[in-house]
């Protein structure tokens, strides 16, 4: 890595740097760090759901991020895909429903590195390129063999090498520990959607700190230059394949900036009031998270079918006694104890069902 710029810098509000009145604020729960508005000081913490936000001092670079991907989804849309999330689950906890999620959400920024290079070396790769093949297959079809011509696409490979001097712009690199977590969660963006910063398009919007610096993200932005390298090197030689690209390079005027992405971020309690976060892609409407059903719901239910099946049976075998001296109390009282046996065993899915789905979705 020959060089980056500017360096990281500790401070204690961005106004110092890039002219907006925000605050760095930390979560001592989970340790990771925020720019908020004031007002969201003691407010839960929007990675965790469990801390709440302090300010802190917090290490900045100068420069004010290059580029965000503007929030597509309305406030109807947000609704309509938490709807979707949240209906199939049955017997839910108290706290997750459509109104908590939505009246807790915090719009969230998370960043990604932007970062430009030149790059100078020599490569060296092997190309390939397809050539069919003639041949023949001979099968025995009714009375007698039969010869039909085979043509296969086949790929020849060659070695090739060259010198590359090139400059690329916005390469993307993750500038969180988490991101493949997020990704995972949220799904892709469009990062062709995305548009030059504005202060007036954050709102009131939260934007998470890097938390990996340039010097810890480079062996992965090095990797995606090399990756744009070998198309280009492809490009060039105008070949369909290529394969075993190496490149020895320099890398020279480094310059790193910040892509923000879109979020929503919101939670519930499940039944021992641990905090879930939900997160919803800004741009797509992905949402991702936990959904827990409620263990102490699903007894309470399988209680009260219990209990209805005892009282059942209870009535059906005073009705069998009674059955001696009436007959016609029998047949009703067989029936009704066919109903409390039903009940028993329908008492066992409320039971079991949280358990069943939970496990399922903690997987």
């Amino acid at each position: 890595m020959s060089e980056q710029d500017p360096s990281t810098q500790i401070t204690e509000s961005v106004e110092e740097l890039w002219g907006i009145p925000l605050q760095p604020a930390g979560c001592r729960k989970c340790g990771q760090a925020h720019l908020v508005d004031a007002s969201r000081l003691g407010q839960v913490c929007p990675n965790c759901a469990s801390g709440k936000l302090e300010a802190q001092p917090a290490r900045l670079r100068a420069e004010p991020p290059e580029l965000l991907v503007p929030y597509r989804k309305t406030q109807a849309e947000f609704r309509l895909v938490l709807e979707n999330f949240t209906r199939p689950v049955w017997l839910a906890v108290d706290d997750f429903t459509i109104e908590k999620l939505l009246q807790r959400a915090m719009p969230v920024y998370w960043p990604m590195w932007l970062m430009d290079s030149n790059v100078f070396g020599a490569w060296q790769a092997e190309v390939g390129f397809d050539y069919r093949v003639k041949s023949s297959q001979e099968s025995y079809i009714g009375n007698g063999w039969q010869t039909r011509e085979v043509i296969e696409t086949r790929q020849r490979w060659e070695p090739r090498a060259g010198q590359i001097a090139r400059h690329y712009d916005n390469i993307h690199v993750p500038a969180l520990t988490d991101h493949a977590r997020l990704v995972g969660l949220v799904g892709e963006y469009q990062l062709n959607q995305a548009v030059p910063y504005d202060t007036a398009k954050l709102g009131k919007s939260i934007l998470r700190i890097p938390d990996l610096l340039p010097e810890s993200a480079w062996p992965q932005a090095q990797a995606n230059l090399d990756r744009a390298a070998a198309a280009e090197c492809q490009k060039a030689a105008a070949v369909k394949y290529i394969r075993n690209f190496s490149v020895k390079a320099d890398y020279q005027k480094q310059h790193w900036t910040q892509l923000l992405l879109p979020m929503l971020v919101s939670y519930y309690t499940d039944d021992d009031g641990k905090a879930h976060p939900i997160l919803i892609n800004g741009q797509s409407g992905v949402v991702g998270g936990a959904r827990l059903a409620s263990q102490r719901k699903g007894w309470k239910w399988a209680g009260i079918t219990a209990g209805i099946a005892a009282l059942v049976l209870m009535i059906s075998l005073l009705l069998l006694v009674a059955g001696a001296f009436i007959p016609p109390l029998l047949a009703v009282g067989g029936v009704g104890a066919f109903i409390a046996i039903v009940l028993v065993f329908a008492a066992i899915v409320p039971a079991v069902w949280p358990w069943w789905w939970n496990r399922k979705t903690e997987k």
